[in-house]
C-alpha cells in the first residue's frame, strides 16, 4: 500500500482526544507492569542544516540506518508493546524517506511525535500530512534573533508561514513549541510565549544539555553556554507567571517549583530509562548512564533474527536501570516529568490531559 492509499484508508489520521488519553494511559500501565519502556526515542539522523551552538547531536559525518532497518525497528517497537515514537535529530526532514518511515510507525500502531527546526516543513508537509500526531517546533527566540541562534536566516518567517497554512487543516497535528534556554537567549521565554499562544501551540522549555554522562562523569563540552543557577530560577518564576497570565505553558507546576527551588534538580528519582528506549542515528541503543557503552546495535539484532525486546533482557539494560535510579544529572523536563509520569503522579496525568486537548 502506498502513502496516499494508506491515508485514504483511515477516516482520520488522529485519534479522538479522549481515545488518545485512554490509549496512552493504558499503554503506560501495561509497560510498567511488563517492565518495558513506553516510548522509542529515535535520533533518525545526525545531519542538520542548522548551526546551533548549543547542540550536542549534530554530527555531519555520522552514519544512519537504512530505510529497511528503520522500518524493522519501528515494527519491532510496536510488537514489543511500545506506544509512542519520538523522531528527532539532527533535522529529520533531511531524510528523503521520512514519509516511508512514519508510515511504518503508523502501521506498527505507534503514536508519532516529530521534532523539527521547521525549515523544510512548507515544502515537505504534503508528504507527511496525516502521519504525525504531534509536531514539536524548536523556537529559541523570535524573529531574526531565532534565525541567528539557528544559523538559518529566514527560518522564523518560514515557521510563521507553515503554521498559518496548517491552522485550519483537520489533520493538523498537536502543535508544540520547545525553547532551549542558554546564555545565548536570556529572557527568551517572555518573548516566545506570545508567539506560541498565537500559533495555538503548547510551550515547554528545557535548560540546555551541556554534555553526556559517561562512566567517568559528565563530559561537559558546552558548560560555558549554560545559564547560571539564579537565571534558571528566574526562568521558572517567569514560566509560572506566564501560565497564570493564560499563556500555554506545558511545564508542570511541580517541575517549575523544583527548578525555582533547586536548579540542580536533585529532588527526583529518575525513571526515564524505564519509560524510554533511545536509539542513535547509527543504530546503537543508548545507555544514558554510560554514553560511551551502548547496550546493543539494532543492525546486529536484525541480522541475527533477534527481536528488539531482547534488549530488555540484557544484563547491561538492567544495570542501567539500577544506576539511573540514583542519578540526578539531568535538569530538563524530558527526563524529570517523564519520570514522574512513569510513577503515575497525578500532576503528570493532568498534564497529559492538557496536552491531548491542544
Amino acid at each position: 500500500m502506498d502513502l496516499l492509499s494508506a491515508r485514504k484508508s483511515r477516516p482520520s489520521a488522529r485519534l479522538s482526544r479522549a481515545a488518545l488519553r485512554t490509549r496512552l494511559v493504558t499503554r503506560l500501565a501495561w509497560a510498567r507492569a511488563r517492565g518495558r519502556p513506553h516510548t522509542l526515542s529515535h535520533l533518525v539522523t545526525a545531519q542538520c542544516n542548522g548551526r546551533c551552538r548549543t547542540c550536542l547531536w549534530r554530527d555531519p559525518g555520522s552514519a544512519e540506518l537504512d530505510t529497511a532497518t528503520v522500518q524493522w525497528l519501528y515494527g519491532e517497537a510496536g510488537r514489543a508493546g511500545l506506544a509512542q515514537l519520538v523522531v528527532w535529530g539532527g533535522e529529520p526532514l533531511l531524510r528523503q524517506d521520512l514519509p516511508e518511515l512514519l508510515l511504518a510507525a503508523r502501521r506498527a500502531g505507534l503514536l508519532t511525535t516529530l521534532i523539527s527546526n521547521g525549515w523544510f516543513l512548507g515544502e515537505r508537509w504534503r508528504e507527511l500530512r496525516g502521519l504525525v500526531d504531534a509536531l514539536i517546533l524548536s523556537l529559541d527566540d523570535v524573529g531574526p534573533a531565532h534565525d541567528a541562534l539557528r544559523g538559518l536566516p529566514g527560518l522564523y518567517e518560514r515557521l510563521e508561514t507553515f503554521v498559518a497554512a496548517v491552522r485550519g487543516d483537520p489533520l493538523r497535528p498537536t502543535l508544540l513549541v520547545n525553547t532551549v534556554l542558554s546564555d545565548l537567549n536570556r529572557g527568551a521565554l517572555a518573548r516566545v510565549a506570545p508567539t506560541a499562544a498565537r500559533w495555538q501551540a503548547g510551550l515547554y522549555f528545557c535548560p540546555m544539555e551541556t554534555g553526556l554522562l559517561t562512566s567517568t562523569g559528565v563530559a561537559s563540552q558546552l558548560a560555558d553556554l549554560a545559564l547560571p543557577a539564579e537565571e534558571l530560577r528566574a526562568a521558572a518564576r517567569t514560566a509560572a507567571d506566564l501560565e497564570s497570565a493564560g499563556f500555554p505553558i506545558l511545564s508542570s507546576r511541580p517541575y517549575l517549583e523544583l527548578l525555582a527551588r533547586d536548579p540542580e534538580l536533585h529532588g527526583y528519582t529518575c525513571r526515564a530509562p524505564r519509560a524510554r528506549l533511545t536509539v542513535g542515528a547509527g543504530g546503537l541503543v543508548r545507555d544514558c548512564t554510560r554514553s560511551e557503552r551502548p547496550l546493543a546495535d539494532v543492525r546486529e539484532l536484525r541480522a541475527a533474527g533477534e527481536p528488539l525486546s531482547r534488549v530488555f533482557r540484557l544484563p547491561g539494560y538492567q544495570q542501567m536501570l539500577e544506576r539511573s535510579a540514583s542519578c540526578t544529572k539531568c535538569n530538563n523536563p524530558d527526563v524529570i516529568e517523564l519520570s514522574w509520569l512513569w510513577d503515575l503522579r497525578p500532576a503528570m496525568l493532568r498534564k497529559m490531559a492538557e496536552l491531548t486537548s491542544l
